[in-house]
Order: C-alpha cells, then sequence, then structure tokens
C-alpha cells in the first residue's frame, strides 16, 4: 500500500472534492476534482476506494446516518493509480432525493493537499504583508458570510485596522455622521457594491478613519468581489484620498517613516503613538504591554562580531512578527530593545504560551553557533486596563518586571501582578527593597506561604502551577523529580537533554553528600567532577551550571529533588536554600 504525501505537480491531486452516492454506494454524481482522483467517469463504486481498514467504520456511519445528521471521519481513499492518500470526510444525510431515491452526499478533503496550500498560502500571505506594507492608500475588505467590515493598511508587515465590525453598525454610524443628502446618496452606493458583491466598481464616498473620530475624508473607492469555496462573496479594493494628501489621513505609525530599517519592526515613536491611540479609544479589550531585552547583547556582540549582532536582532524580529501573527505590533526602541502591544491575546494562558514559544525559538535558533551561552530573552509585561489606564504607567510597570527578570537570573518573563510585586509608582525603590536580604526573606515568606496553601488545597493538581511559581520566584531554570527506581516522575523547564541519573541515585558517592537535612547545593558544577565523574558528565552534557537537591521519604517511597540552574551562575542565599527545602516536602506528600 503506498500512502502518498507528495501532491502537487501530479494531475490527478486535489485538495477536496464532493460526491453523490446511493444507498448501494453507486456513485451518481461527483465534481471535477473527484473525477481526475479516481481517474474514472462511470461505474465507480465508493468501497472500492476506501481502504479496508477503514470499510466497517465508514459503512456503519454511512447505514445508520438519519435525516438531518451528518458524521465525520478520517478515512484512507485510492486514487487511480493505486495511491492512498489521508482524507477528513464529512457524511450528509440531507434528505436529498433524486429520481425518487435518498442519496447520501460526501465532502472529502485531502489533508496532505490541504496542508500544502495552507503552507503555500502563508507563504503568499506573508509575501503580500511585505508588498502592502509598500503600499500608501488604505484597503478595504467586506465578507457577506461574517457581514464583517474592515479598513485596514499594512505597515511594516503588521496590520492596523481603524474600522472594523458589521456592515450594518457602519451603516447606521454613517447615516448619523454624514453631513448632507448628497454624501448619503453616495455612501448608499458605496454600500450597495458591498452588499451584491459588485465587480469591477468604483464610486466617490466620504469615510471616518477611527472608531471613536467622526472626522470624514473623502476616497475614491476601487472595489472587486471574489468568491470562497462556500460561495461566500468578499469585496476588497482600495481607498484613494481626494482632499488632502494622505499624510494628513494616515497617522505616523502607519507610514513607512515609522518602519525601523535594521528588522522591520515598527520604531519606538510609532509604538507609542499607536499604543496611546488603542488605550483613547477604550475599546473595552485587554492589551499586554511586553518589554524585553536581549540578554548578555554586549558579551555577543563583543565574541562574535557586529554582524553576527544584526542577525540575531533580525531573528528575534522575524519570530516575534511569526509568532505574533497579527495579534498586536511589536517593535524595536533601539539597542537589544524590543516591544510589543497586543491586541487579540484573550488571557494570561495564551500570553504565556505566546512568550514561551517566542524564548525557545529564539534559544534553538543559535543553539549550536554560540557556545558560551545562549540566546535569550528578559521579558517584562503589565496589563492594560488592570495595571494601568495611560501609556506611562503601564510603561513603567513593565519596564521594572523587565528588570526584575534580569535581576532575577535573566531568560524568564515576569507579569506584573500587584500582590507578588506591589506598587511600583516609586521608581526602582520597589525593586531594590526586594533584592535587600532581609526584606526579601520576608516577601518570600509570603510566596512560599502561598505556595503552600496551593499544595494543601489542591494536592497533586496544583504541581504544575507550583513548580511554574517557584522557577519564577527562586532564579531557577528547571525542576526534577525521581523515586527511588531512579525514574523521572516529573519535570519543569527548557533542559537542553535531560541528565540520565541511573546510576547515579542510589551510588553511595553521590548520597555520601547529602547532609544531615537530606539536602546539598552545589554553586558551581565544576566541583562535582572531584568527586562523581558520571554525575559531572551528565550535569554539563545537559548545560546545568548549578543545583540545589533534596530528599525525602513518604508511604515508603523516597523523593529526590533537583532544582537545576542553565547558563549563568546562581544567585541564592540560605533562605532561598531553606524556602526550596519545604516546598519540596510538601510536595513529595502530595505525590
Amino acid at each position: 500500500m503506498i500512502i502518498s504525501e507528495n501532491h502537487f505537480g501530479k494531475e490527478n491531486c486535489v485538495a477536496y472534492c464532493d460526491v453523490l452516492i446511493r444507498r448501494n454506494y453507486e456513485v451518481i454524481n461527483a465534481d471535477e476534482h473527484f473525477y481526475h482522483f479516481v481517474e474514472k467517469l462511470v461505474g465507480i463504486n465508493f468501497l472500492d476506494i476506501v481502504h479496508q481498514d477503514n470499510l466497517k467504520d465508514f459503512k456503519m456511519a454511512f447505514e445508520t446516518l438519519k435525516p438531518g445528521e451528518n458524521c465525520r471521519m478520517l478515512i484512507l481513499l485510492r486514487n487511480g493509480i493505486g495511491e492512498y492518500y489521508w482524507t477528513d470526510m464529512v457524511i450528509y444525510n440531507n434528505g436529498k432525493i433524486l429520481s425518487g431515491e435518498n442519496v447520501i452526499e460526501v465532502r472529502c478533503y485531502f489533508l496532505s493537499a490541504v496542508e500544502s496550500r495552507y503552507l503555500m498560502a502563508l507563504d503568499n500571505v506573508n509575501k503580500y504583508r511585505t508588498i502592502l506594507s509598500t503600499y500608501r492608500n488604505y484597503l478595504f475588505d467586506y465578507n457577506s458570510y461574517t457581514d464583517m467590515f474592515t479598513i485596514y493598511l499594512y505597515r511594516g508587515n503588521q496590520c492596523n485596522a481603524p474600522i472594523k465590525g458589521t456592515l450594518e453598525q457602519f451603516r447606521e454610524r454613517m447615516l448619523r455622521i454624514l453631513r448632507s443628502d448628497s454624501e448619503r446618496k453616495e455612501f448608499a452606493t458605496f454600500y450597495n457594491y458591498l452588499k451584491n458583491g459588485s465587480n469591477m466598481f468604483s464610486c466617490m464616498v466620504y469615510l471616518p478613519l477611527d472608531e471613536h473620530n467622526d472626522e470624514l475624508y473623502k476616497f475614491k473607492v476601487n472595489g472587486d468581489s471574489l468568491f470562497s469555496i462556500n460561495k461566500t462573496s468578499v469585496v476588497a479594493g482600495y481607498l484613494e484620498t481626494v482632499d488632502g494628501c494622505v499624510s494628513d489621513v494616515i497617522p505616523y505609525y502607519a507610514t513607512s517613516e515609522a518602519v525601523d530599517s535594521a528588522t522591520g519592526l515598527l520604531n519606538k515613536r510609532a509604538c507609542m503613538e499607536y499604543t496611546k491611540s488603542v488605550i483613547a479609544s477604550k475599546d473595552d479589550k485587554i492589551h499586554y504591554m511586553i518589554m524585553f531585552d536581549v540578554d548578555n547583547f554586549k558579551s555577543i556582540n563583543d565574541t562574535y562580531g557586529h554582524l553576527f549582532g544584526d542577525e540575531v536582532l533580525s531573528k528575534i524580529a522575524g519570530i516575534i512578527n511569526a509568532n505574533l501573527n497579527g495579534r498586536g505590533i511589536a517593535g524595536r526602541f533601539g539597542g537589544d530593545e524590543f516591544y510589543i502591544f497586543t491586541n487579540n491575546i484573550k488571557d494570561e494562558e495564551d500570553l504565556r504560551i505566546l512568550l514561551t514559544t517566542m524564548r525557545k525559538e529564539l534559544q534553538y535558533a543559535f543553539d549550536s553557533r554560540i557556545e558560551d551561552f545562549g540566546v535569550t530573552l528578559s521579558v517584562g509585561v503589565s496589563l492594560f486596563p488592570k495595571d494601568g489606564t495611560d501609556y506611562e504607567e503601564l510603561f513603567r510597570k513593565a519596564d521594572k518586571c523587565l528588570y526584575l527578570a534580569k535581576e532575577k537570573g535573566r531568560n524568564r518573563f515576569i507579569i506584573y501582578n500587584e500582590s507578588k510585586h506591589g506598587s511600583l509608582e516609586n521608581n526602582s525603590r520597589h525593586i531594590h527593597k526586594i533584592l535587600d536580604l532581609s526584606d526579601h526573606s520576608e516577601y518570600m515568606s509570603g510566596v512560599v506561604s502561598d505556595i503552600i496553601l496551593e499544595l494543601v488545597s489542591r494536592g497533586k493538581d496544583a504541581i504544575d502551577d507550583v513548580a511554574n511559581n517557584i522557577l519564577e520566584q527562586f532564579e531557577i531554570d528547571g525542576l526534577r523529580i525521581y523515586n527511588d527506581n531512579s525514574e523521572l516522575i516529573y519535570s519543569c523547564g527548557e533542559y537542553k537533554r535531560m541528565p540520565d541519573m541511573t546510576n547515579i541515585l542510589n551510588d553511595k558517592a553521590f548520597l555520601s553528600r547529602y547532609n544531615k537535612n537530606n539536602s546539598m547545593s552545589i554553586g558551581i558544577v565544576s566541583s562535582v567532577e572531584a568527586w562523581h565523574k558520571e554525575l559531572y558528565n551528565e550535569l554539563s552534557d545537559s548545560n546545568i551550571m548549578a543545583f540545589i537537591s533534596a530528599w525525602f521519604e513518604f508511604k515508603y517511597r523516597r523523593y529526590y529533588f533537583f532544582y537545576d540552574v542553565f547558563n549563568h551562575k546562581s544567585r541564592w542565599n540560605d533562605y532561598d536554600r531553606n524556602f526550596v527545602l519545604i516546598i519540596s516536602k510538601i510536595i513529595a506528600s502530595v505525590l
């Protein structure tokens, strides 16, 4: 059996097809795509092209489907030259009658072809975003299925949409703000072109360019209509300004001058103006302000040269654009300082996924090219409107969280939380207070109390949240937990590779290093080589530079905990070590 993955360049390859099938499985009608696929026009029994492993499931679904029902399944189908293709098949019993007989409708999406075409379309999207970023006129589109009307433009591969909503809502607004009967008549013409899905049209119309500002600008509209697979019309076109120059209409952040030449991202002024305009619009959405720096960027420049440093900055810009994917704007403030202001990140979980993905992609992008240290990011985040209702307040809090991320060991993100970080109004006073030893102890006592309460109330279900909190609060990059059979039962963190502890945990030379409290702290991993060569090799190969370890016994089982540091020296004090051991003991009790 040949299961094909290569679809392009083959004449009998399709992305989808529609088929009508009698109850005896005879194909009575199909579209051109299906006939190309099977390379036959008559005498087709659908069961003949279904793979034998899928026959039973297909027949059961086909024969038990009641009128008005549909079902979906993954099925292998054979083409005319004997190759099998995975399809996402939807079977409909819509009550269709042909020649007095009930027939079943089937639509098949060929997964490899859909994936390939999606990737090609994504490449085209990125290409056209770049092209559109050089275009000075506003663009518009209208989708008749969703009734969504949008006016937008691209700058630096990023979309700015000052007008977005249903066409009916926009029509009601226009009828309210248009000033004369002639203006209303012009708008009615434009509106009808959109609703009717008209082809190759042109007209004059007055339109606003802000959701919250009713100032009108005169445009010449040029548009056309296209149709999607499901016959939905999409009308698209561009707006040419008639009165005044384009720069009078387009805000600075949407001009070519707003783009940073080195990275293609927005510059600092553009980011500030865009953020302030969004805040002023009072759009009732949440927005994250994200500040981040490249860790050790000066050392990267000094060690590998400025050309390599420029490559790092360019790579970061590409990673940001690819992952942000139109859900906000991104900019470079200068040097190695970057900025994001989100529009469509709905909650903190999505934010954490975005930041983690960007950090991982950057780290792996240069992993094989930098030996001394990885390319990592320190990130600070604030949330509008929860953490502030103006640009300056949000920036101050995000910037201080960035500072705290660097102080806590770099390569991490810190999201502002009033209960954890307190007020940061008085510049850096609070940050330095946290870093003072006695005050640090008091602060961490509260953190540990919260963690313990979480473990006691939620038990084992809390371990993931607790582990991530430990990594964030204690300058730790990874956590490993083993049982007394040397089996890894839990891990958290971005390990280069996981150390093999099979022959180590029960070794006398290793166990002898635990103190009377069953703990050990290794500040420099190179010191391990003198007393345990195998452990040293495992830790070095895993890029672990320091660790705290402890073991505890509960219910006749022993658990070994390892808190690891990568790429930087440890900054633990006695308070931190004791707090970590207390938390470990509670975790062991709920495992």
